[in-house]
C-alpha cells in the first residue's frame, strides 16, 4: 500500500476514525496500488471548506457534465439536495432547505430532477413529536429512520417548479428514473412493509414490484435495458443486506450476494452485466466497494482503504466512478472520483 496526494472526500455513516489519518498533510489522501489497477487520476470533489459537514450519493447528469448530491450544511443536521458543475465546482442548493432530503437523481433527458424531501411533514417545526419510524438498523454504523411524511419531489435542476410526486403519511424515497424516462422505483412502507413499486414520471400509476413482509427493500435502480431492478434486502430480518434483482413486473428475482455481511449500494455499470455494490465484508468500520460479473458471477474488490468507501456510482460512458469515503485528510465522509478501468478479469 502506499500514500499518495489527491483531491477527494465522503460518506454517508457515522463510522470511526483510524490513526492512519493523524500523520497526513492537508492535501494528503489514502489511495492503494491495488485501486490503480481499475481507479485512476482520483480526485475529490465535496470538502468541508465548501460549507458541509459532510457529502455523499452522488449521480451524475445524462451528459456527464454535473452531478446531484446530498450534503448536511455546517451548522444542520439532515441533507440538502445540490448541484454542481464538474468544471466550476460551486454547489448550488436545489431543495428547499428543511427538512430533511435524500436520494436525488436526474431525468435521462437532464430536463427535471427528482429527490426525496420531508420539507411538507406537517409536525416538521414542532420539536415535541418526532415523525420519525426506526428503519434500517446494523449495529450504529448503517442506519436511517423511516420518515413517515418523506415524499419525493420533482424539480426542475436549479429547483424550481417543484412539485411532489407522491403523498401521505408515508415513506417514499430511494428514486431513480428508468433509462427512458417513463417511470421512477422507489422504496415506500405504503402497505406497512418495506417494498418496491415503480410509478409514471408524473406519480401515476403505481404498481407493487416486491410484495415481502417484514423485511426491508430497497436502494434501487433500472438496468440499462430497463428490464430488471437492482436493489438491496434483508430477507432474513437479521439486518444483513443482501443484493437482488427482479423483473420490473416482479417476477423473476434472483439473489446475486450471499453472506453474513450487509450489501447494499449497488448499481449498473452501463453494460449492463457489471455492478459495484458495498460490503461490510471486512468490518462495519471498513465498508469497501466491491465488483460483480452477473454473467461469471465472478467478483473483484475495488477499493482497499482501512476507512469507508461506499455508493459507487458510473458516468453515464462508463469512463468514470463517483463514491463516498472518508479517506480524506479531514476523515468526513465526501465526494470522490476518478477514471474507470473495467478489470480485465469481469470483461
Amino acid at each position: 500500500m502506499k500514500k499518495h496526494l489527491s483531491k477527494i472526500i465522503y460518506s454517508l455513516f457515522f463510522i470511526g476514525s483510524f490513526s492512519l489519518f493523524s500523520s497526513l498533510q492537508a492535501e494528503e489522501v489514502f489511495e492503494s496500488d491495488l485501486e490503480a489497477l481499475a481507479l485512476k487520476n482520483i480526485e475529490q470533489l465535496t470538502r468541508p471548506s465548501m460549507g458541509f459537514e459532510k457529502a455523499g450519493e452522488g449521480y451524475f447528469s445524462p451528459d456527464g457534465k454535473t452531478i446531484i448530491f446530498q450534503a448536511v450544511p455546517q451548522g444542520q443536521i439532515h441533507y440538502q439536495i445540490y448541484t454542481m458543475d464538474l468544471e466550476e465546482r460551486i454547489p448550488r442548493l436545489v431543495s428547499t432547505g428543511k427538512g430533511a432530503c435524500t436520494c436525488a437523481y436526474f431525468r435521462p433527458d437532464g430536463k427535471k430532477i427528482i429527490f426525496a424531501s420531508s420539507h411538507e411533514d406537517p409536525f416538521l417545526d414542532d420539536p415535541t413529536i418526532s415523525s420519525s419510524i426506526p428503519g434500517y438498523n446494523r449495529s450504529s454504523n448503517y442506519q436511517w429512520d423511516f420518515t413517515p411524511y418523506m415524499n419525493i419531489y420533482e424539480a426542475n435542476p436549479d429547483g424550481t417548479d417543484l412539485k411532489a410526486l407522491t403523498s401521505g403519511p408515508a415513506y417514499h424515497a430511494e428514486c431513480a428514473y428508468s433509462p427512458d424516462g417513463k417511470r421512477i422505483v422507489f422504496a415506500s412502507n405504503l402497505d406497512g412493509s418495506m417494498n418496491l413499486y415503480t410509478m409514471k414520471a408524473d406519480g401515476s400509476d403505481i404498481y407493487q414490484v416486491t410484495k415481502t413482509t417484514s423485511c426491508y427493500n430497497g436502494g434501487s435502480f433500472f438496468s440499462p435495458s430497463g428490464e430488471q431492478i437492482i436493489f438491496r434486502a434483508d430477507r432474513d430480518q437479521r439486518h444483513y443486506l443482501q443484493i437482488y434483482t427482479i423483473d420490473v413486473d416482479g417476477s423473476n428475482e434472483m439473489q446475486l450476494t450471499a453472506n453474513g455481511a450487509v450489501n447494499w449500494a449497488p448499481y449498473w455499470h452501463p453494460n449492463g452485466y457489471v455492478i459495484a455494490f458495498t460490503t461490510s465484508l471486512h468490518g462495519h468500520a471498513h465498508y469497501e466497494i466491491y465488483l460483480l460479473n452477473l454473467l461469471t458471477n465472478r467478483q473483484w474488490r475495488l477499493t482497499h482503504n482501512p476507512t469507508f468507501d461506499g455508493l459507487p456510482v458510473f458516468s453515464p460512458d462508463g469512463h468514470k466512478m463517483m463514491w463516498t469515503s472518508k479517506r480524506g485528510p479531514d476523515q468526513t465522509s465526501q465526494l470522490f472520483v476518478a477514471d474507470f478501468i473495467l478489470p480485465e478479469d469481469l470483461k
